[in-house]
């Protein structure tokens, strides 16, 4: 075989120029993710696992970014709440090579003392909200930290509803 390591795995698309939001993301919530952007024919979405998260391949994020040139919305998307998993560690990367046009944004479980919720039925609740916003929140949540967390695909739909 010649196949080989790679840091990051690009999405597959015919055009990046209709690409307008990037989901970043690692492990095996790509294939959550993927399910659904299956089932909703989102085309306007790029799917990119990285592979390696140390030593950051800040070259080759770069260069995916720059592929897309009407993304404006960069997505981390993690199954691990806020405060665990690799967001607090590699989101001066995520936002290192973007411009203004950019906007850097976090689609996962609020930050827990707890890395599961232990209850079967509202981690599988928990698990759709965070690929729902992932893939089509536009709604974000007020906080106090640098962070800008996608608000819940219900959060998202209440909003819409008193504006």
């Amino acid at each position: 075989t010649r196949g080989r390591f790679e840091p990051i795995i690009d999405a597959q698309v015919d055009d990046p120029n209709e690409i307008r939001r990037l989901v970043f993301c690692s492990g095996k919530v790509y294939f959550d993710l993927l399910d659904q952007q299956q089932k909703q024919n989102a085309r306007e979405i790029a799917l990119i696992r990285i592979e390696q998260l140390y030593p950051f391949p800040i070259e080759e994020y770069a260069a995916i970014v720059r592929r897309y040139p009407k993304a404006c919305e960069i997505v981390w998307c993690q199954e691990e709440p806020q405060n665990q998993g690799a967001w607090y560690q590699i989101r001066h990367r995520l936002q290192e090579p973007l411009d203004a046009r950019h906007i850097l944004l976090y689609a996962g479980r609020a930050p827990s003392a707890a890395p599961a919720t232990g209850i079967y039925q509202m981690h599988q609740e928990q698990q759709e909200a965070l690929v729902t916003a992932a893939l089509q929140a536009t709604a974000t949540e007020e906080s106090a930290r640098e962070t800008t967390r996608l608000a819940a695909a219900a959060q998202d739909k209440r909003n819409r509803k008193t504006s």
